[in-house]
């Protein structure tokens, strides 16, 4: 015990000076263009694979003067010295300087890396009434309680997982929340609200505690956003975007990509309004046909999935706001996130899901400790077959590629976690099926002819060269999510 406690001291002592170090060079290199040109040639120096040198060159470029990532550095010069230091520096030191003798012992051990992001839901009540969402009927007796959420934050930050993503419900509804940040200054916790709580005191209370980035959702201006979430919410964000930026904290928005949306949340109009708020980045989902009354006529069509994916490179190209789409930057992550290979979500109840939008489960974080958790058969089964397809555009085992959760689920006998969650694996099948042949022919000629710097950089990823060898995608290959073909069909046909 008194050596574990001497690690931990040690670990907390060199975090902190870690953090102090990128915090100050930070607000270095956001006070000039001199800087700045300096910090992306030692970048340059130090580079020594081929994805390192990408990483080089694009950060000369997005850094350069009349460039967009110039002025976000020198916005993050101006973030309140606690949450440059809490959550930016947190979030690179979480994300780069993790222990690399854990992770080798961990991946030898027991054949799994740490997550890089951990998501939980301790709660699914909200104080909202949106069209389309059933979170309203949830009461107490249906959250986790302090003692669960503290144990999977600890058990996470055990495996080297410092990032936290919590969601709801409404995350801010769940009393405990900040006291859990708190107690946790290591790590960093985007937390996805609606902003309609986030107050003076709220606000006060965020930048106080410098861990954590509110990332409010938006769907789009206030016709839209009233019409899914209520009269008055639009101006309520609103306020709560212009109280953080007043207080000098870090937010985000997050808009989810519906068929009917998606001209007005990538148009230019909708970019400049996140940057004037004060929003640092963004993330864009695509519509899911998961929870209540799936709707597939809700998702993007083929074709506007290319235009989110061109419309966030537009915007990331032009403003300085960090945005990206869950889908469509598949590429720079390898593929799909889900099953613990990046990350995983845990509900209300504690069970341990492979992603937000995919509700089944065979284990829960009450009966076993998250390293178990994330070595379940279940999970194992989908990380072999990860990236799901050779297109990276197409990274998702359930709109891209739906046999793959369907086969996952049924093989590993997995529950469901929400009502009607079979409907994925049955009813919507068919649809789902005519959707992803819709998405592989919009998709796959961008893929192939439009993207080199993207076979460039996947040719050091192992197992995106595994999948290349495959020769298939998993969904047609019969040992992963393929249709078994008998002998006498594969005679006669």
């Amino acid at each position: 015990m008194p050596e574990q406690s001497i690690a931990k001291a040690r670990e907390r002592r060199d975090y902190e000076r870690t953090a102090s170090i990128i915090s100050g060079a930070l607000a270095i290199v956001g006070s000039s263009d001199l800087a700045m040109r300096g910090v992306a040639a030692a970048v340059k120096r130090t580079a020594k694979s081929p994805q390192q040198y990408m990483i080089a060159e694009w950060l000369k470029t997005y850094t350069a003067p009349g460039n967009p990532g110039n002025k976000f550095f020198k916005n993050i010069r101006h973030l309140h010295p606690n949450v440059r230091k809490r959550f930016v520096a947190g979030m690179m030191a979480n994300f780069f300087m993790r222990d690399p003798e854990y992770t080798e012992s961990l991946l030898k051990e027991r054949g799994i890396s740490s997550p890089t992001a951990i998501l939980i839901s301790p709660s699914m009540r909200c104080n909202l009434r949106c069209v389309g969402c059933y979170a309203a009927e949830y009461d107490d007796e249906d959250s986790l309680t302090e003692e669960d959420v503290e144990s999977i934050v600890t058990q996470s930050e055990e495996i080297g997982s410092r990032v936290f993503v919590m969601l709801g419900g409404e995350p801010f509804v769940w009393r405990p929340l900040l006291n859990v940040i708190e107690r946790h200054p290591q790590s960093v916790f985007m937390v996805f609200t609606n902003g309609t709580m986030i107050n003076d005191r709220m606000a006060d209370r965020i930048v106080e505690l410098g861990n954590l980035c509110p990332t409010i959702s938006i769907e789009g201006g206030r016709e839209s956003t009233d019409a899914r979430r209520g009269e008055g919410t639009y101006d309520r964000v609103m306020a709560a975007m212009d109280r953080l930026h007043e207080r000098r904290a870090m937010f985000a928005f997050s808009a989810t990509a519906t068929s009917h949306n998606i001209d007005e949340i990538t148009s230019d109009e909708f970019a400049d309004l996140m940057v004037e708020k004060g929003a640092f980045y963004g993330w864009y989902f695509a519509y899911m046909p998961v929870g209540r009354e799936p709707d597939l006529s809700l998702m993007p069509s083929p074709d506007q999935r290319d235009q989110l994916r061109r419309g966030v490179i537009h915007i990331r190209n032009t403003r300085p706001l960090l945005v990206a789409d869950f889908w469509g930057d598949g590429t720079l992550t390898g593929g799909c996130l889900s099953g613990g290979r990046k990350y995983l979500h845990i509900n209300n109840k504690g069970d341990v899901e492979p992603c937000i939008f995919a509700h089944f489960a065979t284990d829960n974080i009450k009966e076993k400790s998250l390293l178990d958790c994330l070595c379940s058969d279940f999970f194992k089964d989908l990380r072999r077959m990860q990236p799901f397809g050779k297109n990276l555009l197409r990274p998702c085992p359930i709109i891209d590629h739906p046999a793959v959760m369907k086969r996952a689920v049924e093989r590993n006998h997995a529950y469901p976690t929400h009502e009607g969650a079979e409907s994925l694996l049955n009813e919507l099948q068919p649809g789902l099926h005519k959707y992803a042949v819709g998405v592989r022919d919009k998709l796959n000629p961008i893929w192939q002819q439009e993207m080199p710097w993207a076979h460039a950089w996947l040719d050091a990823d192992p197992e995106y060269q595994r999948r290349k060898n495959r020769g298939a995608d998993a969904d047609n290959i019969p040992d992963e999510a393929g249709e078994i073909v008998s002998e006498d069909i594969a005679v006669n046909n």
